[in-house]
């Protein structure tokens, strides 16, 4: 530490003086208030030191507009400590330059807005297609957020009209995001005293704006500034239900990004007229399972999920919402219905979450007939549904569910059958603490469904299957997704074709539990093989196998591998023998005793019968290595005459 600060000492002693040269100690001085903004702790620190030690001048001239060429940096870090550093250093200059800033700010936005023109040949073929300067862009968003709190309000509806017709509507998704940020920011912090004089503007841009297209986004972006605004609203302001009615008539609009911004700005709104709640629900749905369009359907359900979050879980029974769409998902006449009922399901799940629990019981059965409707549509909207309602599921949940998945298993229905088997697979998308908990149950129906008589649940259970394995985060298992499936519908032939693979994988990935759910049942079959090397290739993963995964996900596997492992420890074959000895071993040693405990009991007893020599040679090796995993003391303890 000593050496470190004589070294700064060092470093701050050749600093050169403003009199001697200027422009590099105005250098300088940007850098190390830059760094004194870092989004890294250490640098803010040893940034802090330098500065304080170095008697650094804020007031040097033309600080704050060398600090622009950092805001329109590449680099995001640079960006942010920038736009942090910038609003700091302009919250402690006496003279007010913050207009004056910003005015720079949007002429830089506008010069990066331009295009370089794209590099032809002599033929008129594109060499090298045009350069975007969304990076600079995206930076002066961010340093527009920082400096929302200190712009006069002279300013205020300069920057909202930018916004509007500018920031929202970038050509880059990126720019688009942090430009809605930096308003979301402005309205919030200063849009009280300005109400009057922002809402126009906002009521403007949506009357005039297309309801489609290249708009979405400003549209999307107008939307939820107009209901962060509203939240400035006393509940008896007389602008606030004229707000609320745009918003719920914006929902029709035919675009996924706005019917999620108007739902997002929707649900705080709505605790302010608690009374029209009735009313907006009633016609809501209404427009859920008669509207015209799947726009009008679909923005319907995100709605009515957002009065339910803003007035609170009890109005599903209280306005007999349940009610109305379990009878329209009931609805064999018409299809809309249907439909419409699961994009309110799904909607209601994603928006409420594991509150919304109880009521998932109650509509699975309904749920699993809708996997096999007549209309594409009705099946498509319940994938959906299925997947969102898995994603929110907590340990609870799961428990409650997957009973009454297995056993609609069992049914006679085919069609039950194939809904519970695309249920199970949509379990994929359970949150990684359930999925670890629950595949270990739901692979193996999987498994046996691939052979039912009926073609339409074998296939059905394949994609299961194909869908489990496309949420496997291990990238050397994701390679090789393919070769598991193919072993798992076709075992006999291609089964050691993918242990060999597995063998040859070189793991630098921990394994997750979607991959062990693939893994463990290939090796489970394998040890039922009549080939020697396939029950020696099986045990040869298993040994692998806990050094690569978590503990908690393998021990569910533990009783359907060990029957196996213990009949390969008596194999008469020498080497299989020797192989899973090493594998129990190894499996005690990184697992504990404690995931074992009827194994030792076992070892002891076949080493001491009547059986084959070949049966204690094996039980002879298996405890040697168990043993040795599990140390000294045990052996003591096992032989204390030894």
């Amino acid at each position: 530490m000593e050496k470190l600060s004589l070294g700064l000492e060092a470093m701050i002693s050749a600093f050169p003086t403003f009199k001697k040269d200027y422009q590099l100690c105005l250098k300088i001085t940007k850098r190390v208030w830059v760094a004194k903004h870092d989004i890294h702790l250490e640098n803010r620190e040893l940034a802090e030191n330098v500065w304080n030690k170095a008697n650094f001048d804020l007031r040097m001239n033309n600080l704050a507009e060398n600090l622009l060429e950092d805001i329109t940096n590449k680099n995001p870090d640079i960006q942010e400590a920038a736009a942090k550093a910038l609003a700091s250093l302009l919250t402690q200059l006496e003279n007010n330059i913050i207009n004056t800033i910003v005015k720079r700010l949007l002429n830089i936005f506008q010069e990066k807005l331009t295009m370089t023109k794209p590099v032809k040949d002599e033929f008129g073929h594109i060499l090298e297609e045009g350069k975007d300067f969304w990076e600079s862009r995206s930076g002066v968003a961010l340093a527009l957020e920082q400096l929302a709190p200190l712009v006069t309000s002279d300013i205020i509806t300069s920057l909202i009209n930018f916004y509007v017709s500018t920031g929202l509507g970038d050509r880059n998704e990126e720019v688009q995001s942090k430009m809605l940020f930096a308003g979301i920011t402005l309205v919030s912090q200063r849009g009280k005293e300005h109400v009057n004089k922002l809402l126009p503007i906002f009521e403007k841009f949506l009357k005039k704006a297309p309801a489609s297209g290249d708009f979405d986004a400003a549209r999307s972006g107008v939307i939820v500034l107009m209901g962060t605004l509203a939240r400035h609203l006393d509940s008896d302001d007389p602008k606030l239900k004229p707000i609320v009615n745009k918003l719920i008539e914006a929902l029709s609009t035919p675009s996924q990004q706005v019917q999620e911004s108007v739902a997002e700005s929707l649900h705080p709104l709505i605790v302010k007229i608690k009374d029209e709640a009735p009313i907006i629900l009633k016609k809501l749905m209404n427009r859920l399972l008669n509207g015209a369009t799947y726009g009008d359907r679909k923005g319907a359900a995100y709605g009515i999920a957002a009065i339910v979050k803003g007035v609170g879980i009890l109005s599903l029974k209280q306005y007999d919402i349940m009610s109305t769409l379990t009878d329209a998902i009931q609805d064999k006449k018409n299809y809309k219905h249907r439909e419409g009922a699961l994009f309110a399901l799904e909607q209601l799940c994603r928006s409420i979450g594991r509150l919304f629990e109880p009521y998932i019981i109650h509509i699975l059965p309904h749920l699993l007939l809708c996997f096999g409707d007549n209309s594409e549509y009705v099946r498509t909207a319940a994938d959906e549904c299925a997947k969102v309602v898995m994603s929110k599921l907590s340990g609870h949940g799961v428990k409650l569910v997957l009973p009454a998945l297995l056993k609609a298993l069992e049914d006679d229905s085919w069609r039950t059958k194939t809904g519970s088997v695309e249920l199970l697979g949509a379990m994929a998308f359970c949150a990684p603490k359930q999925l670890s908990s629950c595949l270990p149950s739901i692979v193996p129906k999987l498994i046996e469904v691939l052979s039912d008589s009926h073609i339409k649940v074998q296939e059905s259970g394949a994609q299961a299957l194909r869908v489990i394995g496309s949420v496997i985060r291990n990238p050397e298992i994701q390679a090789i997704v393919n070769t598991l499936l193919d072993a798992l519908q076709d075992p006999s032939t291609k089964i050691a074709i993918c242990l060999s693979t597995l063998l040859n994988t070189k793991f630098i990935h921990f394994i997750d539990a979607p991959s062990l759910a693939l893994i463990m049942p290939v090796v489970q079959r394998a040890f039922m093989d009549r080939s020697t090397e396939t029950r020696k290739m099986a045990a040869q993963i298993i040994g692998n196998m806990y050094s690569l995964t978590d503990e908690k996900d393998l021990t569910p596997y533990l009783p359907t591998i060990m029957p196996g492992l213990k009949n390969s420890l008596l194999d008469p074959v020498p080497e299989v023998r020797s192989v899973s000895a090493r594998a129990l071993g190894a499996m005690v040693r990184g697992m504990g005793e404690s995931s074992f405990e009827d194994l030792l009991p076992w070892l002891m007893k076949t080493l001491t019968s009547e059986a084959s020599s070949v049966d204690r040679s094996g039980a002879a090796q298996g405890l040697s290595e168990v043993v040795g995993g599990l140390g000294l003391d045990k052996l003591h303890k096992l032989m204390p005459g030894t």
